[in-house]
């Protein structure tokens, strides 16, 4: 019963602060807008877990992002916050380097959306997006 509950406060979080829960693959995510403070991120967080088995249940309802939306995504935030860089890891992989002035929930913005691109990151050439 917890989980119901707490997939209806999520849901009234999602409207209230434009937060938006995605599915990707297997696994689902919230996707945040850069703006949010780091105590909704907390909120919005511990809402997802206790409502992970509810939302699983009714998957095929939530809206699916694709690896390459969410590149797109990731190459708009760069446009508008310039201080968003990626490195290339080892493995040849790229990982998010955020500013330092950058909130909890822009940072949990980019690590969601980072994790859903996968290899449609790691072949995008950000050619689109000027320094």
């Amino acid at each position: 019963m917890a989980d119901w509950s707490a997939s209806f406060d999520l849901c009234d979080v999602c409207r209230s602060y434009g937060v938006r829960i995605v599915r990707a693959c297997e696994r689902i995510l919230a996707v945040y807008p850069p703006s949010l403070n780091a105590d909704m991120v907390d909120y919005a967080e511990g809402l997802l877990d206790d409502a992970r088995s509810s939302l699983a249940a009714h998957r095929d309802k939530l809206p699916h992002l694709t690896p390459a939306d969410a590149a797109t995504a990731i190459n708009e935030i760069m446009r508008q916050h310039r201080g968003l860089r990626f490195c290339r890891g080892d493995d040849g992989s790229r990982w998010p380097l955020y500013p330092t002035t950058w909130t909890a929930g822009q940072k949990a913005t980019v690590q969601s959306l980072w994790l859903v691109a996968g290899d449609a990151l790691d072949a995008d050439s950000f050619e689109r997006v000027e320094p």
